[in-house]
């Protein structure tokens, strides 16, 4: 990938231990100095996250208007009998007719009827894969959420043994969020190591906040898995034109991120809609895209690469 011309890696320091994360980003920074090429380290920090449990299938198939028995715990035997979910005292959360959605929007059910704090009957309403250990976003609650977790601090501890060059905090809300956090990571800084703060923007408060929090960081990052999620899809290109002029407007980066190229993990040429994606977050200023699954779940990374610099060098040069 470092061939193929990539210009910051980003280690996702979520949903592994911090031993893992540390060991993962003294490696890529390892790989980096090896390669003598001018090539960045992105710590993206961890947020709370609802997942669902593990079973034996990686995926079930379910139909329309199907209901489910969701119980906390970290594992079901058989998904058919109920679905683990890993967030205690979700139901406890929840409201009857509360949507939620797995993934990045792969199925949506409505919350049917709550038993308990840790049980409640929700029913799918389109057909598709329930995939384990996925992701859970449930719009109504997710600035609801404190998104400073536990595990930050372990976490920033490790940081100055790879010494990334940007740190990415999640679920970036208001002014007040961010200066918690950025106070965190001062308290690990070196002579030596002073890396960049981005804020990710995820939510529909994150958005209506982004004049302050572009007051106290050096970028932002227009996170689209989530962020489509938590406020009406139909907003989202708008939102994303928006944050990136912001940004622009204050000579601050931004990063547009989530399914820039998603349809290489299928196609050898990208979708129309993904080349014309990445055309326009160029045309719009955007300082940089990010990759995830096209690099992270393909068997060659190194083409989506090729194929985002090579739209985005005809884009540079018009």
């Amino acid at each position: 990938m470092i061939d193929a011309g990539v210009d910051v890696f980003r280690v996702d320091c979520g949903d592994s231990s911090t031993t893992e994360i540390s060991q993962a980003l003294q490696s890529t920074r390892r790989h980096i100095n090896e390669s003598g090429k001018k090539v960045r380290l992105l710590a993206d920090l961890p947020e709370t996250k609802i997942r669902l449990g593990e079973f034996p299938q990686k995926r079930v198939q379910v139909h329309p208007e199907k209901e489910f028995r969701f119980l906390f715990g970290p594992m079901s035997s058989d998904p058919e009998a109920y679905i683990p979910f890993k967030f205690e005292g979700l139901g406890g959360k929840l409201k009857v007719g509360d949507l939620f959605y797995t993934g990045d929007g792969i199925l949506q059910f409505e919350v049917t009827t709550i038993h308990s704090a840790n049980e409640f009957i929700a029913r799918v309403k389109n057909a598709g894969d329930l995939i384990r250990h996925t992701s859970v976003t449930i719009p109504r609650l997710t600035d609801m959420l404190d998104h400073i977790v536990p595990e930050i601090d372990e976490i920033l501890a490790e940081l100055p043994k790879s010494k990334p060059d940007m740190v990415a905090f999640s679920f970036v809300k208001s002014r007040q969020m961010l200066e918690t956090l950025i106070a965190k990571l001062e308290r690990q800084l070196t002579p030596d190591w002073r890396p960049l703060v981005i804020a990710k923007i995820e939510s529909q408060e994150g958005v209506d906040n982004i004049d302050e929090i572009l007051n106290i960081c050096h970028g932002i990052m227009v996170a689209r898995g989530d962020l489509a999620l938590s406020v009406p899809f139909e907003k989202l290109g708008l939102i994303q034109k928006k944050l990136v002029a912001k940004a622009r407007a204050r000579y601050k980066y931004s990063i547009v991120a989530t399914d820039m190229l998603g349809s290489l993990l299928d196609n050898y040429i990208p979708a129309r809609s993904d080349i014309l994606d990445v055309t326009n977050a160029c045309l719009d200023g955007a300082s940089a895209i990010m990759l995830c699954p096209e690099t992270a779940h393909s068997e060659t990374p190194e083409r989506a690469i090729q194929v985002a610099r090579a739209i985005i060098g005809e884009v540079e040069n018009s």
